[in-house]
């Protein structure tokens, strides 16, 4: 049995370029600072008194910048390459954190805010171009794999050390973050080889080059990113509002509240490289995105189905994980699917503006309902989201069956 379970791990993780794995661990130096945005509600409305209406528009200034930093970024790095991209956005978006923690008033938060997303969003269609440039067909879904297994480790790693830095003062969580943004740039300098000096670089001399088109002229592309933003908008709750929701409604103090949203990253990085090995071939992709988006709902529903219980966080927080287990692997293969090596950093641009999108929507309208109606009002809101995001994946898949016959 343990001799299967080996094997079985060997496999999934076999096969891998060295560039992957190099870029993996640039992205857990990066993540494993991952501290300021998990408590940025929370900083917010303990340290600096702001209304969670005004938190919320702090959050979304963070998203509105993402939403221009993944749009530039994602014309950049068709330009002048994934590899100066991916540099430059972590260095300047370290240094911004440094800037960020001077803030205090609402006018400067949101405006330091704005520039850090916009600066370090950059990184998301650079990295997942990246990414693509130094897998293969057969390994991409397990390449972008690895890459969230880094993420989630540091992810693992950052919000329970944020948890701990929080009881000592805020300012260290700006600091680390600061200061891991930095060490991921230059751990990118030294140790990947920069293949991306032109633009043509990019591209095998005796490839058939095929004319270049504007994603936003896929059809089915724009409506898969329209559920996505759907699923995102239901999957960032978890993480901007969710934890005010713990820290309000069921009194969890932060140091568990950074235990439970670390163990998502620990989750992730056990079992999705062996879930994704095993259940890919079986299904089409599509179908297990919609199954993700069920899941998300599923870890709201159990807000409400066990109100007031503390003991389901552990349990909403490991259906969340599935969701995303499910879902985003799967949705970053499948945008690099539909795009050609000429307009990667478009798809890729696209496919992470969803997140920004959702995290300039989630904020604002999960708070605005939460201090309105209440956080269980909210949590039926995401359930009705995640219903309609998963009709709208199945009817995708649909499409893209129509359109290969």
């Amino acid at each position: 049995m343990l001799q299967k379970t080996a094997t079985l791990y060997r496999n999934a993780y076999g096969g891998i370029s060295r560039e992957i794995w190099l870029l993996a661990f640039v992205m857990f130096i990066n993540r494993s600072g991952t501290m300021v945005i998990p408590f940025m509600s929370v900083y917010l409305t303990q340290a600096l008194h702001f209304s969670l209406p005004n938190a919320g528009l702090v959050v979304s200034c963070a998203g509105a910048g993402g939403i221009l930093g993944t749009y530039f970024g994602g014309k950049l790095t068709d330009k002048v390459g994934h590899y100066y991209v991916q540099m430059a956005s972590l260095a300047l978006g370290g240094l911004m954190f440094f800037v960020l923690m001077q803030m205090r008033t609402l006018p400067t938060l949101c405006i330091s805010t704005f520039c850090l997303s916009l600066v370090g969003e950059a990184f998301r269609p650079a990295n997942s171009t990246s990414i693509a440039f130094y897998s293969t067909p057969e390994n991409r879904t397990r390449a972008y794999a690895i890459n969230r297994l880094a993420i989630n480790i540091g992810w693992a790693i950052g919000p329970a050390l944020g948890g701990f830095f929080a009881t000592i003062g805020y300012k260290y969580l700006f600091i680390a973050d600061g200061i891991t943004n930095i060490s991921a740039a230059v751990v990118l300098a030294l140790l990947v080889k920069n293949r991306d000096k032109t633009h043509a670089a990019e591209y095998d001399k005796d490839a058939v080059v095929v004319p270049k088109q504007s994603a936003f002229r896929d059809g089915i592309y724009m409506r898969f990113v329209v559920f996505t933003i759907l699923f995102a908008i239901g999957f960032m709750q978890f993480f901007s509002i969710v934890p005010v929701f713990w820290k309000t409604e069921l009194h969890v103090n932060e140091f568990y509240i950074g235990l439970l949203l670390g163990s998502n990253g620990l989750l992730v990085a056990a079992f999705e490289m062996i879930l994704i090995y095993y259940i890919e071939p079986l299904r089409p992709k599509l179908t297990f995105i919609s199954w993700g988006v069920l899941f998300c709902g599923l870890s709201y529903l159990l807000f409400i189905v066990f109100q007031g219980f503390v003991w389901i966080l552990p349990l909403a927080v490991i259906t969340i994980t599935l969701s995303e287990m499910l879902a985003m692997p799967f949705m970053n293969s499948f945008t690099m699917e539909r795009s050609t090596p000429q307009n990667r950093g478009q798809y890729s641009a696209l496919y992470s503006m969803c997140y920004a999108i959702a995290q300039v929507a989630a904020p604002v309208l999960g708070g605005q309902i939460a201090a309105t109606y209440g956080y269980y009002a909210l949590w039926g809101v995401i359930i009705g989201c995640m219903l309609a995001a998963f009709v709208g994946f199945r009817w995708v898949q649909t499409l893209i069956e129509q359109e290969k016959q």
